[in-house]
C-alpha cells in the first residue's frame, strides 16, 4: 500500500475508535508516523473529535520557538516583525532591539534603530504597566484595551506621588502645547512644566506621562543625541476607527496564541495584564481555532495554523535579552526552561540568559569596549562551562547585530 494511502486508512482508523482504545491507537498511529516522517518526533498527532493533541514537553518548547520567529523564517522589516508579535517588552533599550535583531535574517541594529525613529514602532507603556515596542497598526487599539489596567495599576503611586485630576488636566493642557512645536525629552518637558508653575519632581513626572500615554495623548519620539523624547500622539499613529471590547479581547488573543502559543491561559492573562476573566472572554472567542495541546499533564493552546516543519532543523540556543518574549510571555509555563530553581537566572526574565537545548544554561554580560565587545558566561553548575556550537551562532548574530568585534572571556 502506498504511504498516502496508508496515511489516510490510519487516520479513518483512530476517527472510529472507541475512546477507550483511543490511547493505544494513537500511540500506534505516532510510531507509524515517527517511521513515515509524516509528523516530527513523537508527536501524537490529532484526535480531529476532541481538537487534541499530544506533546513531549521538548517539543512544545520547540513550537514555541518556532511561534516567536526565533527560526529567523523571513526576511522582515523591524516594524513588520514586531507587529507579528503584537508587542515587544523594551525597558532595557538595547537588549530590547536586539530581541528583534534574533528575530530577524538581517539582525542589524541600525534598521531597527531607524524604524523607531521615523515612528514605524512605537515605544510606550501597553499591555502590561511597563515599556513595549509596538506598531502604528496596533497601538490605538491595545492601548484601549489595556489602559484600564496600566491606570489601575498606577493609582497608588499617582496617589504617593500627588499626581491630582486638577494637577493631571493642567499638565496636560501644557503638553499638548509644547508637543505640537516639537519633540521633548522628559527633563525638557519638566522644565516647560516648571515654566506654567507646575512643579513636578521625577517620579511624578513619569506617573504624569504614563497617563498621557494610556489617554492616546503622547508616545515616544524621536530621539535627540540618544536621549529618548515624547511627541503627540496623533502626530504619529494615523486615525483608525474604533472596535468594540469584544474585538479587542478576540484579536489580542489570536495574536498571543498565534506567536506565543503553546501556552496556557493563565500564561495569556499573565502576558496581556488583563483580569482572569477577561483573558477567558478572548480565549472563548477564539477557542474553535485553537488546537489544545497536552504536554505533562497540562493543556496548552495554540491558533491552529499548521505544524512547524521538522523539530531537528529547528535552532534551540540563544544569546536571550533580558525581559525576551520567549521567557517573559508566560507565567504558569515559564518553568519548563528551567532544570531546577530559576533564581539563579534571574527567573529567565530580569538577566540576560543562555539557552541551550531548549533550557537556561547560565547568564551572561555584554562589556562595551574601546575596539569591540567582550561577553561574558556564567554557566549555572554541572555545565561543561563552555558554549555550545549552536550557542555560538547567536554569538554570532549578536556581532552582526551590533556591527562591533565580539570576543568571549
Amino acid at each position: 500500500m502506498k504511504r498516502g494511502n496508508l496515511l489516510l486508512v490510519s487516520l479513518r482508523v483512530i476517527s472510529s475508535t472507541t475512546d477507550v482504545a483511543f490511547t493505544w491507537c494513537i500511540r500506534k498511529f505516532a510510531l507509524f508516523c515517527k517511521i513515515c516522517g509524516k509528523i516530527t518526533g513523537s508527536v501524537l498527532f490529532l484526535n480531529r473529535r476532541l481538537n487534541a493533541c499530544i506533546m513531549t514537553l521538548k517539543e512544545l518548547l520547540q513550537y514555541r520557538i518556532y511561534n516567536q520567529q526565533l527560526h529567523r523564517p523571513a526576511s522582515y522589516k523591524p516594524e513588520d516583525l514586531v507587529a507579528f508579535m503584537g508587542a515587544v517588552q523594551a525597558q532595557d533599550y538595547a537588549m530590547a532591539k536586539w530581541a528583534i535583531g534574533l528575530r530577524m535574517q538581517n539582525p542589524a541594529e541600525e534598521p531597527i534603530e531607524a524604524a523607531i525613529n521615523n515612528g514605524s514602532i512605537i515605544r510606550l507603556h501597553i499591555v502590561r504597566p511597563t515599556w513595549h515596542f509596538v506598531t502604528t497598526e496596533n497601538v490605538r487599539w491595545m492601548m484601549q484595551l489595556s489602559a484600564p489596567s496600566i491606570q489601575k495599576a498606577a493609582r497608588y503611586i499617582d496617589q504617593q506621588t500627588g499626581l491630582t485630576a486638577a494637577l493631571y488636566t493642567k499638565a496636560r493642557n501644557v503638553l499638548e502645547k509644547v508637543l505640537e512645536e516639537e519633540d521633548l525629552t522628559k527633563e525638557e518637558i519638566m522644565d516647560r512644566l516648571a515654566q506654567h508653575r507646575i512643579k513636578v519632581d521625577n517620579l511624578l513626572a513619569t506617573q504624569l506621562l504614563i497617563r498621557a500615554e494610556t489617554e492616546l495623548l503622547i508616545c515616544s519620539g524621536k530621539r535627540k543625541d540618544r536621549r529618548f523624547t515624547y511627541t503627540l500622539f496623533d502626530k504619529r499613529v494615523a486615525p483608525a476607527a474604533a472596535i468594540s471590547r469584544e474585538e479587542a479581547l478576540a484579536r489580542l488573543a489570536t495574536l498571543y496564541f498565534k506567536t506565543r502559543g503553546p501556552a496556557t491561559v493563565k500564561d495569556f492573562a499573565w502576558w496581556s495584564g488583563l483580569t482572569a476573566t477577561d483573558a477567558t472572554k478572548g480565549w472563548r472567542a477564539i477557542e474553535k481555532e485553537l488546537t489544545a495541546i497536552t504536554a505533562g499533564g497540562i493543556t496548552y493552546w495554540v491558533l491552529d495554523a499548521g505544524m512547524p516543519p521538522a523539530f531537528t532543523t529547528m535552532p534551540h540556543s540563544f544569546l536571550l535579552p533580558p525581559y525576551d518574549e520567549l521567557t517573559v510571555s508566560y507565567s504558569e509555563s515559564r518553568s519548563l526552561l528551567f532544570d531546577g530553581d530559576g533564581a539563579s537566572v534571574g527567573n529567565g526574565i530580569f538577566r540576560p540568559v543562555m539557552m541551550e537545548k531548549q533550557k537556561l544554561t547560565g547568564i551572561w554580560k555584554r562589556i562595551e569596549k574601546k575596539n569591540g565587545i567582550e561577553l561574558g558566561f556564567n554557566f549555572l553548575p554541572g555545565h561543561p562551562g563552555r558554549p555550545s556550537r549552536h550557542l555560538l551562532d547567536s554569538v554570532r548574530l549578536f556581532e552582526q547585530h551590533t556591527g562591533k568585534p565580539v570576543t568571549l572571556v
